[in-house]
């Protein structure tokens, strides 16, 4: 019987349909190529689980090992984008991921992560029915990257103390590359407050609502949390503040004893310029005072070739 119900499963598991995966590779190194395929199908049921939204469509992976080729890539692909600031990019409508392994590598992340981003992209631009913020979009992929090698590389590579006045302010810092580090770390600072707020059943009802086509964005989030989006807004402003002080903190705290060290480094020699001038000082007042006041006997300035000088008797005092 038992093994009846093996062999049914197995069958059952053999007739379901497996996703069509297309890997490709451009002077990429071949075992990361592999690692990265085998966590195609991971990184999806991680998207299903975190999102609620669930893609079985073919996807094609090409990873790619130089800038240069990168960037001939891109242009082929009709991607308007730096190369030496773009890690890769998702085309929904092809189905298509392409990674930068050279500018993962280059920045110390777990291309993992990257792959994990994208493959998020991809899920939202083929599922999702409804237009959403620029702030939404970056910010549930930075969510569901979820690595904290990567995360850490993002703190230590840019640590800004930047601030952001509205979500729309958000959006806005993503597409500039001076603002764009900070703003990627924030985006996904605002969905797990949505999360934290609301729970994730929530964050998945309305992740759902947006795949349903339940729009506009402003309707759904409303709907799906029972906050309106102005209201989260304020409370993101807030949270932001709080947690932009305790940057500073930290920072200040990281940096106090560098400071400590770097005014010992400079004061250490200006005391000891100090105390030399101060002693060639005493050592002058003490020289001119010799002249005037002199503590060495007489004789102790006499010429000792001199036959004519006969130094004091020590003993006349006692006649």
């Amino acid at each position: 019987m038992r093994f009846f119900l093996v062999a049914l499963v197995l069958a059952v598991c053999a007739a379901l349909p497996a996703r069509e995966i297309s890997v490709s590779s451009e002077g990429a190194n071949q075992a990361t190529v592999a690692r990265l395929q085998s966590q195609i199908e991971p990184a999806f049921d991680s998207i299903h689980g975190k999102t609620g939204v669930a893609d079985d469509a073919p996807v094609s992976l090409h990873v790619v090992g130089g800038a240069d080729a990168f960037a001939r890539i891109a242009r082929a692909d009709g991607v308007g984008m730096n190369a030496e600031s773009v890690l890769g990019y998702a085309m929904p409508s092809r189905r298509r991921v392409v990674l930068n392994l050279s500018g993962i590598t280059e920045r110390g992340l777990d291309p993992i992560g990257v792959l994990r981003h994208e493959l998020a992209h991809l899920v939202m631009g083929s599922q999702l029915r409804v237009v959403r913020p620029l702030w939404f979009e970056e910010g549930v992929a930075q969510y569901i990257e979820g690595v904290a090698l990567n995360e850490l590389r993002e703190a230590a590579g840019s640590p800004s103390l930047a601030t952001f006045g509205s979500l729309e302010d958000l959006s806005n810092a993503l597409r500039e590359e001076t603002r764009s580090g900070p703003a990627y770390a924030e985006s996904r600072e605002v969905i797990r407050l949505i999360v934290a707020r609301h729970g994730e059943q929530e964050f998945i009802a309305l992740m759902n609502a947006l795949e349903r086509g339940d729009g506009p964005f402003e309707a759904a989030f409303e709907t799906s949390t029972g906050e309106t989006l102005q209201a989260f807004e304020a409370a993101w402003l807030e949270d932001q503040e709080g947690r932009a002080g305790s940057r500073f903190a930290r920072f200040f705290g990281g940096m106090f004893w560098w400071v400590v060290l770097g005014l010992t480094g400079l004061l250490l020699p200006l005391v000891w310029l100090l105390r030399k001038r101060r002693g060639k000082s005493q050592v002058d007042m003490w020289e001119e005072q010799e002249k005037h006041f002199p503590s060495d006997p007489s004789w102790a300035y006499a010429d000792p070739d001199d036959e004519q000088y006969t130094p004091p008797d020590p003993d006349t005092w006692k006649r």
